[in-house]
């Protein structure tokens, strides 16, 4: 088996030589220069098939760092991997090498194509790290193509890996009410801060600022630290940008809001801080506006499914702020499709992900629909 592979390999070099002479003796370069041609292409299929060699004696974790590090374009997409794909990915690989490491498991392809994988690795998730169940599948969702690029690239293995699910379940994920961001907004941190309620030096009430934008406008956050890029045209009250994770333009309407902030910073927006704090300074806008009405959540941690009961502030991070936008706007009865268009959404299906009316607010809707209707239900009153 093994010769007939070398043999394979050897013929189909044999074969790359042959078409490369054909090719350049049947060109219009000169005679005299046909010899030394041919010896410069010889030498490019050469280092070619060596860095190919190179790369076939990588293990899986030196290949796939190897690999996103690349220059690729994404096929789905047509544009180049963005550098936040790569972060995501890197913390993937070094999640996949921690697992090796504690499991004292090979680095090799046979240990993340095995049948055994799924379980091993989903009980080092939940048994040793304590994770989500979304981890897990967010993991699975980076190897998988890292797997089919190390196929393509000629390792071989078997394709167990390929049942691996890679789609996250959809998670409890709470947004704020208009009047909730209105109390938000409507704190006053400088007297908050002279009554000791907020410490002096803290940046809070920048990150409120940008939080009340991100609601208005359902801006990610990545392009909430590049409202420079955006145009704020205070005469058509409309803001056009280009999204850095799509690389699509939205025009979004100025919530009264969004152009009081604008005037507010001359149009000039300071940048987010990490994180991390940002969201302990929305946490802490949310409890000092009462915004505490009790939550219960779903949540499966280290395989084990319990409800949790939070406050609801202690659940708002910088991302509810594009959720709240995309639920209010649909409770506000704006078309699916126009809201999409503000959001920058390309399919329904991952748009109804961030609508997060409750079955009551829903049915209350819905009984608002029918009474504005002349005498409803009448033929089934009659």
């Amino acid at each position: 088996m093994r010769e007939n592979k070398h043999s394979e390999e050897v013929n189909k070099i044999l074969d790359d030589i042959v078409s490369i002479v054909s090719r350049i003796y049947n060109s219009s370069i000169p005679d005299s220069d046909l010899f030394g041609s041919i010896h410069s292409a010889i030498s490019d299929l050469t280092e070619v098939k060596k860095k190919e060699k190179e790369t076939l004696q990588m293990s899986p974790i030196e290949f796939f760092s190897y690999y996103i590090e690349q220059k690729r374009v994404d096929s789905h997409t047509g544009r180049y991997i963005g550098e936040r794909t790569k972060i995501h990915q890197r913390t993937v690989i070094k999640r996949l090498s921690c697992f090796l490491e504690d499991k004292k498991l090979p680095d090799t392809f046979a240990t993340f194509t095995s049948k055994l994988f799924d379980q091993q690795f989903t009980d080092w998730c939940y048994g040793t790290k304590n994770y989500k169940q979304n981890t897990v599948y967010a993991t699975y969702g980076v190897l998988k193509p890292l797997l089919n690029a190390a196929r393509a690239e000629g390792f071989e293995f078997g394709d167990a890996y390929k049942t691996l699910k890679g789609k996250c379940n959809d998670t409890d994920a709470i947004y704020l009410t208009e009047d909730e961001i209105r109390k938000i907004y409507q704190l006053d941190i400088p007297s908050l801060m002279e009554a000791g309620e907020i410490d002096a030096k803290s940046t809070i009430e920048i990150t409120r600022d940008l939080f009340i934008i991100a609601c208005w406008t359902g801006l990610r956050r990545s392009d909430i630290n590049r409202l420079e890029k955006a145009t704020f045209d205070t005469d058509t009250k409309t803001i056009t940008i280009t999204t850095e994770k799509t690389k699509q333009q939205v025009v979004i309407p100025m919530h009264p809001m969004v152009l009081a902030l604008y005037i507010k910073y001359n149009g000039k927006f300071p940048y987010l801080c990490d994180k991390g704090k940002a969201n302990n300074h929305l946490r802490e806008c949310g409890r000092l506006a009462g915004i505490d009405n009790d939550v219960r959540m779903v949540e499966n941690r280290g395989g084990m499914v319990s409800t949790l009961a939070y406050k609801k502030y202690q659940l708002i991070g910088m991302h509810t702020g594009r959720r709240s936008f995309a639920t209010n706007m649909y409770k506000r009865r704006f078309p699916t499709i126009a809201i999409m268009k503000l959001t920058g959404h390309t399919t329904e299906s991952n748009f109804l992900k961030y609508i997060k009316v409750t079955p009551e607010e829903n049915a209350l809707m819905m009984a608002e629909e029918f009474f504005k209707i002349q005498k409803p239900f009448e033929e089934d009153t009659v």
